[in-house]
């Protein structure tokens, strides 16, 4: 896998496969609305894949019903904080958080999702807006998350790219071990061109894992 272990102490950085194998996971993050979830999962459940989901706590305690469902599909879990923070503030232009800030982010997240599902998050971590720092790196290892999962290909559905914009970026730039990031949102058109993205995904002969499963090769 694509990776950086600056040293024992930190997280392992997860932004995709160096294999041969024509795998691809599909990854979603939920933090903003309800949106196209239950069509995602819907999808997701018609094709046999199962999905690799960040979310935030705040997410997760409005939506119960669909994150157990997630837990029911075996989907994996990622911790995406409380409420999408930006730790470092480079993508919001704002202070970075403080250790006990972020500890709190983490730690209130992986509560929430527990409480719902019976299952911690750990060991998977996604930062929102990616955005990440040496201590992030510390943070996370010593709160029992040993990666740190980024992406290989944004779709840009949550930047309002269209459906076939999102088709064509997701096909054009997979290559086997390709980590696809989607979004779960209203304002995305991510679930509409999912089916597409499976179907033609498929035709060329990858096969979908979660983030689990490329880690473990």
């Amino acid at each position: 896998m694509a990776l950086l272990v600056p040293r024992a102490s930190h997280a392992i950085i997860v932004s995709g496969g160096t294999g041969s194998a024509r795998v691809v996971v599909l990854s979603f993050d939920a933090g903003a609305d309800r949106g196209y979830a239950a069509r995602i999962l819907s999808t997701l459940e018609r094709n046999h894949i199962h999905g690799s989901f960040g979310m935030t706590g705040l997410w997760a305690k409005a939506n119960p019903d669909l994150v157990r469902r997630m837990a029911r599909d075996r989907d994996v879990l990622i911790n995406h904080t409380y409420d999408h923070r930006s730790f470092t503030g480079y993508s919001t232009h704002t202070p970075p958080l403080t250790t006990s800030e972020r500890t709190w982010e983490i730690t209130m997240a992986a509560g929430i999702i527990r409480r719902i599902t019976g299952h911690s998050p750990k060991p998977y971590f996604r930062p929102p807006y990616g955005d990440y720092d040496t201590a992030t790196l510390t943070l996370i290892r010593r709160l029992g998350y040993r990666y740190m999962v980024m992406w290989t290909i944004d779709s840009l559905g949550w930047d309002h790219l269209p459906k076939a914009g999102i088709i064509h970026r997701c096909l054009s730039l997979v290559h086997p071990g390709a980590i696809i990031l989607m979004h779960v949102g209203a304002q995305s058109q991510d679930a509409l061109a999912l089916p597409v993205v499976i179907k033609q995904l498929r035709e060329r002969g990858y096969r979908f894992v979660t983030i689990a499963q490329l880690i473990r090769g």
